[in-house]
């Protein structure tokens, strides 16, 4: 490092001011519902995340998608106590280090002034402020690619091969966090072999893109391994390329949102379940089972055909992308990012909708007139114009949203900052015409880029409040819930999944007539809507109409055979009449369809246990907390079984672990003073707990009558 360099606070200044700016958007937005509660790819990777950290270190199946950020996740979720709070923050230092990048390669392939232009108008780019906030991989993915960037453009012409395989490993960090940069490595291969054209003997010109490739593909060849020592298949990084693939690319599709003509994808379906929705749906039409690389190439090979056999509607639906990828307008997947306005008032003055779409309704014509006015210095920068025509069909080859297009912001702001420059350099050296042309291209792009075009420009209000609705639901705010679901109703009034979880709110509010009237409006708007099916047969049950609850039961699992919850209700409805035969039947039925879901072997081990069949209750018990940590219920039907087989340690054990879980569950006090009185212990331990139940709920009978006979 030079002494010029070591002078230069610049970057130091500017990581300070993106954080601090991201630091206010934070404790502005703490206001939203969905901060503490990650929804869709957050809640993915929070839950993955969680494993990691739970001992599933490594995995049982392939990755489906690239595993890096979650595993960066489940360190800053250790380092935080699981804060999600202040793992936001920390994962903050991501694009506070992308900005300080943003700088040195501005710096470095023009002038420092660029350079700091493009820095700032990063660190206040209102939707990488959003997205740089949520549990996704952008943040890590952009610092990545920024860093590989910035050493390939510092060190092009050093031959040092220390720094080249250091380059390499870093960008192969970058494909095990999002694996479609694999597309450019071979134009960063041929930049790199031009690049040291003046090195005349072919071997030593081979060697330094060389090392950069095989550096590159240690963590890949990493992930591949572990595939294969794991899932016994060597899928080099994830399986989700060809659903993706198939997503952007069939006859439904339209590249703004996930539609699939072999299956239903919205709300209902959340992304625990997709994999294995989409796999289920791959194994039907393929009439075998599929391994998570042959689903990946299945769905590949459906893309393919409908490429080939409709070329004329690809072209288009490519070229309808292209004018999503450029149109001002942030088309939103996780979370909607105009609603989220109101949250922050900083991130509503840096991200909005009103005459342009502020800011990449700015940012790309910018863009634009920047690669003209930047022609001239083009040998200094094609590894910025080569990035960015080689990172467009990542984007426009699956779907275009806000997140996905958001790696190419750092590129654009940086030739947005040198139209800014080159256009004050020529108009103050007289070169008034070629001012003109920059100004006039920005001119044009503003009134294109800042239109509605085919289906974008349109915010999914529905979804927003469908979201808010599910939160609250989590939090227990049912009132709040309720009220949510008939916002969403207000815009999509004939959406079955909304209809139907507005009713299951409103049962478990006691408002069971309001219920019934939202599942049976369900099934109008789909008259083969399941889950519309059980809930009324709970509203059925509720009223000891069993007949007809029966009925609804086994019109939902008719309906949709894998609906588990509907051979649960069914072996609950049997258990409440005393049938344990039909019970065990519709119990194992469930676990048939849905072997890791712990309820049903919780379910199953308190039936044995009713049926004295001890060892197969213990067994189920055993392997539904195997699955998941087991309710306070759970774990004083576990406890049962000990009781019964006279091993008090065990259940004192279970019935303690049931009242830390909930401190207010009376059933669990009541049974650990009876252990306690049965077993012979001193009568203070009994006592105790019968005297916190009693705080809790003066009323209960028992534990009144087992005080009195303590104290006789």
């Amino acid at each position: 490092m030079n002494a010029k360099s070591t002078k230069d606070k610049w970057p130091l200044a500017i990581f300070l001011a993106a954080f601090l700016i991201r630091l206010i958007y934070l404790l502005q937005s703490r206001s939203s519902p969905l901060f503490f509660y990650p929804m869709v790819d957050e809640q993915w990777h929070y839950q993955w995340a969680k494993e990691i950290i739970g001992g599933n270190f490594w995995g049982s199946e392939a990755y489906f998608r690239g595993p890096l950020y979650p595993y960066f996740l489940a360190l800053l979720l250790k380092i935080t106590g699981d804060s999600i709070f202040w793992t936001r923050l920390l994962q903050m230092i991501f694009p506070s280090v992308s900005a300080s990048l943003i700088y040195l390669i501005g710096r470095h392939v023009l002038s420092k002034k660029v350079g700091i232009i493009a820095a700032f108008g990063f660190a206040l780019y209102g939707t990488m402020i959003f997205y740089d906030a949520m549990l996704l991989i952008e943040s890590l993915f952009i610092m990545l690619n920024l860093g590989g960037i910035y050493l390939m453009l510092k060190y092009r012409r050093e031959s040092s091969l220390k720094i080249w395989a250091l380059t390499g490993l870093i960008f192969g960090l970058s494909a095990i966090t999002r694996p479609n940069i694999l597309l450019l490595s071979p134009l960063f291969l041929l930049w790199i072999y031009i690049n040291f054209s003046e090195i005349r003997e072919r071997f030593r010109r081979l060697a330094i893109p060389g090392v950069f490739f095989l550096a590159m593909m240690i963590p890949i060849l990493g992930v591949t391994l572990r595939s294969y020592l794991v899932a016994g298949e060597a899928i080099l990084i994830s399986s989700q390329g060809g659903v993706n693939f198939y997503i952007g690319n069939n006859r439904d599709a339209e590249g703004l949102t996930m539609l699939m003509p072999e299956l239903e994808l919205d709300e209902s379906l959340p992304w625990t379940e997709f994999t294995a929705t989409t796999r289920a749906a791959a194994e039907k039409e393929a009439g075998r089972t599929l391994t998570a690389g042959e689903e990946s190439s299945f769905w590949s090979r459906k893309a393919w055909q409908f490429i080939t056999e409709n070329p004329g509607k690809f072209l288009g639906l490519t070229l309808r992308k292209l004018v999503y990828l450029s149109v001002g307008f942030e088309n939103s997947d996780n979370q909607d990012i105009y609603f989220s306005r109101q949250y922050s008032s900083l991130y509503s003055a840096l991200l909005w909708k009103k005459i342009i779409y502020f800011p990449y309704g700015l940012l790309f014509p910018l863009a634009l007139a920047g690669m003209f006015a930047g022609w001239r210095m083009r040998k200094e920068l094609s590894l910025l114009y080569l990035f960015i025509i080689g990172y467009i069909p990542t984007i426009i080859l699956f779907l275009v949203t806000a997140r996905h297009r958001l790696p190419l912001v750092p590129f654009l702001l940086i030739f947005a900052a040198i139209a800014l420059t080159e256009l004050v350099r020529l108009w103050k050296n007289g070169f008034r015409k070629k001012s003109a042309v920059i100004v006039g291209i920005f001119l044009v792009t503003v009134a294109l880029c800042n239109r509605t075009y085919f289906d974008i420009g349109f915010s999914n209000i529905s979804q927003m409040h469908f979201n808010l609705g599910l939160t609250y639901e989590k939090q227990g705010n049912l009132a709040m819930a309720e009220r949510e679901y008939k916002k969403a109703l207000e815009d999509n009034p004939q959406s079955a999944t909304t209809l139907n979880n507005l009713g299951f709110v409103q049962f478990r509010l006691g408002k069971p007539e309001e219920a019934q009237a939202q599942f049976e409006r369900a099934i109008q708007s789909e008259p083969q809507f399941a889950e519309a099916y059980n809930n009324l047969g709970l509203i059925m049950e509720a009223r000891q109409d069993f007949g007809s609850a029966e009925a609804y039961y086994k019109r939902a699992i008719n309906i949709e055979p894998e609906l588990y919850q509907g051979y649960l209700n069914l072996g609950d409805l049997y258990l409440g009449q005393d049938n344990l035969v039909m019970a065990e039947l519709y119990y194992l039925q469930a676990r048939e369809v849905a072997p890791k879901r712990k309820e049903i072997y919780f379910k199953l081990g308190g039936l044995y246990g009713r049926k004295q069949e001890f060892d197969k209750a213990e067994k189920m018990f055993m392997e539904g907390a195997a699955l998941g940590e087991p309710s306070a219920s759970d774990l004083v039907n576990w406890g049962n079984i000990y009781f019964a087989t006279s091993r008090p340690d065990d259940v004192i054990g279970l019935y303690k672990r049931a009242i830390a879980k909930d401190s207010n569950f009376l059933q669990g006090y009541f049974n650990l003073a009876l252990t306690f009185n049965n077993y012979g212990y001193p009568v203070d331990s009994a006592r105790i707990y019968l005297e916190r139940l009693l705080r809790i709920n003066p009323q209960f009978a028992p534990a009144r009558e087992l005080l009195e006979r303590l104290g006789q």
